[in-house]
Order: structure tokens, then C-alpha cells, then sequence
């Protein structure tokens, strides 16, 4: 429905719309706990109001370049969030983000010489790979997205919250609206390596923070295998599911927070016991585990539900994303047991705002278990006929894999307990790339240096080349 020539509304970005409010609200209380300073809190207030803003601008606009817009305005109120805690991380971010952006604006302008206007909507197949390349560097698509387990494994957990619940959802929305149902079906076998990849990188991990970054490229993963679905379900099924991971990715990240503050340390290896230590934190990581494993009962079993639904054209696809789901179980099961079982390794220090904290993850606790215990709310908004939720091979189905992956991490559990190295991933391109960049720039400043030899040198190199263009 058009609002004006600028805005439109839909369902769809109006269960995304209160999803970043319900989140944003939630990150806004649980900050007056987590960030030391009032000076630090009301930065951090003001930053992701006008995060909350963008992203709303985004979700409703009606033309792509009111979109990109929004979103670059999206991109640097969380550059300015990240900056003050990691300032190399911060900048690397926002070099990507703007190289994707500047990869959408390209496919923006195709369009509209093309068409004479570019409204948000599928787009022309000429134009189509710089939407994908352009979207999926915020949607961390495979390859692109090398950028992600960094930047979300360092920033504050409130502004991973951010970064994961709402930021790379709007890449995926993007990506949703730009393939339509005709161009979307290469997209199914993406989800699949997406989610697979996600789960096995995020396995590998002792960093907290990092395990849940890799599976937000996991729960991505159903996302895009939805997209890739071509159809209306498959349509909704991304909605909803993209809903339901932004509530609990956004709440693990803010447990995980909450950990860290306590304890000074994000090691696995170096945690145990804080289910005495932190009772209601412990109780929210539960909510949330169960949530991303999607148990019977929790919004991500209705939203994995509608996903897989959608999938019937795709048999191969919907058994990896049930393969990935076991893999799932067994993170949680990694990360439940080191960080929360066990005995102490670390002597926990006072949290002042340990009742802020936790009363910030209540309101994302919440519509998580109210729409696992009425998941037809969500499709009933979207204007859908779901599917049967509740049936008994879908539960068993949910329990098994429960099993499954809770026996193969019991079976594995002392190859988990063993710290590891980073292991090598798309990062390894960025870093390769900033060495690139050094060795450049080191060779610009030796031409600087007043060395004749070297201006020689450069002017020789410089005119051969030009012989060889003509």
C-alpha cells in the first residue's frame, strides 16, 4: 500500500518495523546496566534512536535510493557505536558497507536509465548481480560475508544486538524484495551452503561472541533458502523467520554481554558456572537456546516450521538446513555447558546493573515464547494461511534433532573443551587485503622520499605503460 511517493507499507515491514522497535527498546534498557557512564549510556541512546529511525525509513521506502540511503545512515549510526571501543573495527565496517553500497548504487542507477524510476520491488536480470553483491555484503552472503565474525565478535554486545538482530536483516529484506518469485530460485542452494558453512565455522569457535556470529551467517542461511523458494510461503517463511532471529540472536548476544561484563573474558575455556552466578541470565540463554535450535513451544520452531514449508520444490535443501539444525543443538550445547556449567575458572565481579540488564532481555523473551505458544499470529498478520504447526512428526522431528546433537556434543564434548585457534575463513581476505594496502602505501611514500632513482624509475615504469595502451 502506498503511503505517498516516498513510503509504502506493508505487512512484512511492519512485523520487521516492530521487531527493530522491540529490540531497540530492549537494547535501551538493558545499556543503563552494561555501559559504565551515564555520558557512554546517552551516546549509546542517541546513536540507535537514529539507527531505530534509519532503519524504519528503510524498511518503507518506496523508491531504491531512499532505501540506500536510509541504510548508509543505518550503517554509520553503528559505525559511531562501534568506534569508541574499537576504532579499527569500526573503520573496517564501514569500508565494506559503503563498497557494498557503492555496488547498489550502480544497480540503482542501471535501473533507472533503464526504466526512468527505480521502486522497490524485482528488479531487471541486467541489474540483478549488482543488487545481490551490493545486498549480500550486508546480508553476509557467502564469500562476502568475511567482514561479520569481527565486527560482530568485538563490538559491545548491545551493538552486536543491533548488528545481528535488526542491521544484516535489512540486506536480506532487500535481497527479498529485489529477486521477486521469478529470479529467487538460485537462492535455495545459497541458504543451504549458508547455513551449513555458519554451523561448522561456528563449532570451531572458543570465542563466545564469535560462535554467535557465524550462526547469524547460519540462521541466514534459512532465510535466503526461503527467498530461494520463489513462492508467497517462502516469502512469509523469510518475514517470520527473519523475526524470530532477531529476537533471539539479539538475546543470546545480550547474554553473552552479560557474561563477559562478569567474568572479563569471552574464552569458553576459561568460563564455568555462572548458571549460580547469573539464575535469570541463565534462564534467558535457555529461552533463547532453545529458540535458535527450534524447540516446540518458541517462535524459531514456528519460523523454521514456515521456512522448510516452503521448501517442498527443494528436498535437498531442507535436509541441510536439518542437518545444520543438529549442528545448531550441538553450539548451544558448547556454549551452555563451558559458560554456565561446571565449576568457576574466573572469580566473577559485581555487576551494579545486573537488574537493568536482565529487564532488558524480558522484552525479548517474551514475544518469543507468545509466538511459539500461538505461532499462527504471525502468518494471520501476514495476510497467510500457515501451515499445521503443532503435528506429531514436526515435534518429533524437533526432539530428534534435540537428540542428536545433544549426543554428538556429549560425544565429542573433550574435542570441544580444547582452546583453538582462529581457524582460517573468508576473514583471511581482509587480511590479505590491509597487507596489500600497507605495502602500497609504503611504496607511495619511498616515491616521496626525494630518491632520483626512484622517480626514474617511476617515470620509466609510468611511460611503458602508456606505450602498451596505445
Amino acid at each position: 500500500m502506498m503511503l505517498s511517493s516516498l513510503f509504502v507499507f506493508s505487512a512484512g515491514r511492519a512485523l520487521l518495523a516492530l521487531l527493530a522497535a522491540v529490540l531497540s527498546c530492549g537494547v535501551a534498557v538493558y545499556g543503563r546496566g552494561y555501559f559504565e557512564g551515564g555520558t557512554e549510556h546517552r551516546f549509546f541512546l542517541f546513536c540507535s534512536a537514529c539507527f531505530l529511525m534509519s532503519v524504519w525509513g528503510t524498511l518503507f521506502s518506496a523508491e531504491w535510493l531512499m532505501f540506500l540511503v536510509f541504510m548508509e545512515i543505518s550503517t554509520v549510526a553503528l559505525f559511531a557505536l562501534i568506534a569508541p571501543k574499537e576504532p579499527g573495527v569500526a573503520l573496517g565496517y564501514l569500508v565494506v558497507q559503503l563498497a557494498g553500497a557503492a555496488l547498489f548504487l550502480a544497480g540503482i542507477g542501471a535501473v533507472e536509465a533503464g526504466h526512468g524510476s527505480a521502486f522497490v520491488g524485482p528488479v531487471p536480470k541486467d541489474a540483478l548481480p549488482f543488487f545481490i553483491f551490493g545486498l549480500g555484503v550486508k546480508a553476509a552472503l557467502p564469500a562476502l560475508h568475511f567482514w561479520l565474525p569481527e565486527v560482530h565478535g568485538r563490538a559491545p554486545a548491545p551493538v552486536s544486538a543491533l548488528l545481528s538482530g535488526i542491521s544484516v536483516k535489512i540486506g536480506a529484506f532487500g535481497l527479498l524484495e529485489a529477486l521477486g518469485v521469478d529470479n529467487s530460485a538460485f537462492m535455495a542452494p545459497v541458504g543451504a551452503v549458508m547455513a551449513l558453512w555458519g554451523v561448522l565455522f561456528a563449532l570451531a569457535q572458543h570465542d563466545m561472541k564469535r560462535l554467535l556470529a557465524y550462526h547469524t551467517v547460519s540462521q541466514l542461511g534459512y532465510i535466503v533458502a526461503a527467498i530461494g523458494a520463489g513462492s508467497p510461503a517462502g516469502r512469509n517463511g523469510a518475514l517470520y523467520h527473519m523475526a524470530a532471529h532477531g529476537l533471539f540472536k539479539g538475546m543470546l548476544f545480550l547474554c553473552a554481554g552479560v557474561i563477559e561484563k562478569v567474568y572479563g573474558t569471552r574464552e569458553l575455556n576459561r568460563l564455568g558456572g555462572a548458571a549460580r552466578t547469573l539464575p535469570l541470565t541463565f534462564a534467558f540463554f535457555l529461552v533463547s537456546a532453545a529458540a535458535i535450535a527450534g524447540l516446540p513451544g518458541t517462535a524459531g520452531f514456528a519460523s523454521k516450521i514456515m521456512v522448510k514449508s516452503a521448501l517442498g520444490a527443494h528436498p535437498f535443501v531442507a535436509i541441510a538446513l536439518l542437518v545444520a539444525n543438529i549442528g545448531t543443538v550441538m553450539s548451544f550445547c558448547k556454549m551452555g555447558c563451558f559458560a554456565f556449567g561446571g565449576e568457576e575458572k574466573s572469580v566473577p565481579r559485581p555487576l551494579p546493573g545486573i537488574r537493568a540488564v536482565n529487564a532488558g532481555m524480558l522484552p525479548l523473551a517474551a514475544p518469543l515464547v507468545l509466538f511459539g505458544i500461538f505461532p499462527e499470529w504471525i502468518p494471520a498478520l501476514l495476510g497467510a494461511e500457515g501451515p499445521v504447526f503443532f503435528s506429531f512428526a514436526k515435534c518429533g522431528e524437533s526432539l530428534l534433532v534435540l537428540l542428536c546433537g545433544g549426543s554428538l556434543f556429549l560425544l565429542f564434548k573433550k574435542k570441544f573443551a580444547k582452546g583453538e585457534k582462529i581457524a582460517p575463513d573468508a576473514n583471511i581476505l581482509a587480511v590479505k587485503a590491509n597487507a596489500a594496502v600497507d605495502k602500497l602505501i609504503a611504496f607511495v611514500r619511498r616515491l616521496q622520499g626525494g630518491n632520483l632513482r626512484e622517480y626514474l624509475l617511476a617515470t620509466i615504469v609510468s611511460i611503458l605503460l602508456l606505450l602498451l595502451l596505445m
